[in-house]
Formats: structure tokens, sequence, C-alpha cells
């Protein structure tokens, strides 16, 4: 058994952060859907199975399919935010270079933090805690409804190692938009 299999059985007594299964996104068909989508559902447990995916680096497409849409950029952030962003990320991401999100061999912790629109809005402590301060930033700019997720791949006992954010599922498909603030800084 690798040790991805093993995490894969262990997930539930080592993550943190995590509740019940998030709901699908008010508007959103479950029917159009990237293969990162419907591989993936939008559950807790569907973005817990796509970061463990994604920190393998087994599969170098997988990163490719979370390059939103105009209309996901449409449904992840408020008014002419939307725009920009993708403006932003298309400058700065999503340019024909290689993306990567893998975790270092010896990295077989997976640590998962998740907060809705309306918590990083209100800028909860436990938000604080859990994501950079950037997303106060951004958090009026977000729509209303959407859960964002942070992860970080540790190694076991561990609490710093490769940190992400800006996972999103809008439109029936996960997005990523990392480090959302510098949208704005842009």
């Amino acid at each position: 058994m690798t040790h991805w299999t093993l995490l894969a059985a262990l997930l539930g007594a080592t993550l943190t952060g995590c509740g019940a299964g998030a709901e699908d996104t008010p508007g959103t068909p479950a029917t159009a859907q990237n293969a990162a989508g419907s591989t993936y559902p939008n559950t807790d447990e569907g973005a817990k199975a796509l970061m463990q995916a994604l920190g393998t680096g087994n599969d170098p497409t997988l990163v490719q399919q979370l390059e939103p849409t105009t209309a996901d950029y449409q449904a992840v952030f408020e008014g002419d935010v939307a725009a920009k962003a993708e403006q932003y990320y298309k400058a700065k991401l999503w340019n024909g270079s290689e993306v990567k999100i893998a975790a270092k061999p010896e990295q077989t912790d997976l640590k998962v933090f998740k907060a809705t629109t309306e918590e990083i809005r209100s800028w909860s402590s436990a938000v604080a805690a859990n994501f950079p301060g950037g997303y106060q930033q951004i958090g009026p700019h977000l729509k209303p409804g959407l859960t964002v997720y942070r992860w970080k791949y540790t190694e076991p006992g561990d609490d710093l190692g490769l940190a992400f954010e800006g996972l999103v599922n809008v439109n029936g498909r996960w997005v990523w938009v990392p480090k959302v603030w510098q949208v704005l800084e842009s």
C-alpha cells in the first residue's frame, strides 16, 4: 500500500478544519463538469481527494483542468473584479507555462481548511488563523455562498509545509484562484 493510499484511508483522523460535506453551489448544473469536477464532487471529501491527487504530482494535466473560464471568474468575483481577475490570472498563472502543485515525498500529511464567503467577509477568528491576511481585503469582492479551501502538505507531526489556497467549486467544477488578494494589488 502506498503512503497516499494509506493517507486516504486515514483522512478522517488526520485532517483538521473541515466539517460536513458542502452542498452544490446554488444554480450550478451538476452535469457541466470537467474531469476534475466529475471525479472530485463538490463536497469536502471531493476537495480532499482532489488535493491528494494534486499532491502526488502524477497527473500534470490535473492542475490545468483547474483553470477558470470567463464564466467561472464571474461566479467567483463580484462586478468588475471578475474581469480584472481573469486578466491577472491569464498573465500571471495560466499563461502557457507549466503550473505544478505537488508535495515532497516526505510530506505525507494533508491539512485542509475551509471558509465560506460570509466567514471571510466577517473575518472570523478561524479564518484569520487559517487563511492569509489578504483574504480580508478580497472578501467583499467574492460572490456570496462560496466555500474556499486552503491546504498544506506537511511531514507527519509538522505544521509547516507546502501551502496552497484558492480552490473553489463553481459551475459544477473545481477551479483554482490562488493569492486572490493580488488581483486587487495588480
